[in-house]
């Protein structure tokens, strides 16, 4: 069975940046290049990637430019802006780092990285089986048969979670993840659920909302905006809606399966890098077991 990993580069490498900065301060190399979220990302990939075989890892980043943030002034508004350091951490990631390891980043200006994971994880009919790498769980409402999603906290704490731990999570399927937060809300990204509806009201209005027969003509947003406690806001709903709900067919998007990186060109990467302890024989033979390179 062929097994394909989605990084969800953007919030793994926020997580591990903010976590590694409170316990140690900044990571530099040995130039002064500011490295903390490289590290941090790097750690929990190579945790993965070492646990689990993937036939193939896919990276996805933020490319810049947000429809919704157009559309929506309100829509992720409260976010604390971004440090220089954080930029160049990330730029050097994506632009650099991931390259020399032999991932092609995958990002589409214009649209958030959790839509051209959704498009991704959408159209890889190569695999047989799809792990989304994130700390976001927006991205649950993609879970399928085929599709998890693989939570993580930290190296320590991380959870795969398929349709029966959506449902233990949210209350609904994951295809009505999207439905659950826009009637009761989500506040990591700033969308005001409708007033008077909290979870268990969100969850309760969408099992009333299931189809019954008659009304299989009509889709699931329009049967929750004709609930009765839904529809003096179904308009409220209906944006919300738009804004939660994930796009699977991002236009003119391209992604190219990783492959094995030179040997060489690795071990110059740590050591420019100042990542002393990924030389080290026995760490760095693991990393390269699970980027399948030859040793050598």
């Amino acid at each position: 069975m062929r097994k394909l990993l989605v990084v969800d580069s953007n919030a793994l490498f926020h997580r591990s940046r903010s976590a590694l900065t409170r316990a140690m301060g900044e990571v530099e190399t040995p130039f002064g290049v500011p490295v903390t979220g490289t590290f941090g990302f790097l750690n929990a990939l190579f945790s993965v990637i070492e646990k689990y075989e993937f036939d193939s890892v896919v990276a996805v980043y933020d490319a810049g430019g947000n429809w919704r943030k157009e559309e929506d002034t309100e829509y992720k508004a409260d976010r604390e802006k971004s440090s220089l350091a954080h930029y160049s951490d990330m730029n050097l990631l994506v632009e650099d780092v991931l390259p020399a390891l032999g991932f092609t980043p995958v990002g589409v200006k214009g649209y958030e990285a959790d839509d051209v994971i959704a498009t991704v994880s959408r159209n890889s009919a190569a695999y047989q089986e799809i792990v989304i790498f994130t700390c976001d769980k927006d991205l649950l409402q993609l879970v399928s048969n085929k599709v998890k999603v693989l939570l993580f906290s930290s190296a320590k704490k991380m959870s795969l979670v398929d349709i029966d731990g959506v449902i233990e999570m949210f209350g609904v399927y994951p295809s009505e993840v999207k439905y659950f937060k826009a009637l009761a809300g989500d506040s990591s990204d700033n969308v005001a659920g409708i007033k008077g509806i909290g979870p268990k009201t969100a969850v309760k209005i969408i099992e009333e909302s299931r189809p019954k027969g008659e009304d299989d003509f009509m889709s699931g947003a329009d049967r929750i905006a004709f609930h009765p406690k839904v529809k003096g806001n179904a308009a409220t709903f209906y944006a919300n809606l738009r804004l939660v709900t994930l796009e699977n067919d991002v236009p003119d998007l391209r992604w190219f399966a990783s492959s094995a990186p030179n040997l060489n060109v690795v071990k110059t990467l740590f050591e420019g890098l100042g990542f002393k302890s990924y030389l080290k024989p026995a760490r760095l033979t693991k990393i390269l077991k699970s980027l399948k390179v030859e040793a050598g």
